[in-house]
């Protein structure tokens, strides 16, 4: 258990370093050419990865005709994503950035459990969500008394 812990905490540090990465990218290419470049780059480290992994045989053209259409449409879903989360990134800041769409993936990720995984809906995860939400409410006034108190 504690290695997935360990995961998913990397994987986070990542997505935040990344999505800066990706403000500053658009920052100087601009909001479209800064995400084509991060795909451009995924695509490259993909395909780097599924050469050692020796499974080059996914690079046929018979592979990818029985791969069904839907599935790719995740990397549009995933490039729109990316558009509207550099854009967001800009206009705020990173972490309510971070914390915005982490409240959209648990909201998802509810919804998806009870479709695909046939799970019973739960109040309980919906007010950790609310929680979440009134964690970053709280942050929000506190930051906002305090930039009122020192400009007294």
């Amino acid at each position: 258990m504690g290695i997935y812990f360990a995961v998913a905490v990397g994987l986070g540090i990542l997505n935040v370093f990344n999505k800066m990465v990706n403000v500053k990218a658009s920052e100087y290419l601009g909001n479209i050419n800064g995400t084509l470049i991060n795909y451009f780059e995924a695509s490259v480290i993909s395909l780097v990865i599924v050469m050692l992994t020796g499974k080059v045989n996914e690079f046929t053209l018979d592979y990818i005709r029985n791969v069904p259409f839907y599935l790719y449409l995740g990397s549009i879903a995933g490039l729109v994503a990316l558009i509207f989360l550099v854009i967001g990134t800009k206009k705020s800041t990173v972490m309510i950035s971070t914390v915005v769409v982490l409240i959209g993936q648990l909201s998802t990720s509810i919804v998806l459990d009870c479709i695909f995984f046939q799970e019973d809906f739960s109040i309980v995860k919906v007010i950790g969500i609310f929680f979440v939400i009134a964690g970053m409410t709280f942050r929000e006034r506190i930051i906002k008394k305090s930039k009122a108190d020192q400009q007294q």
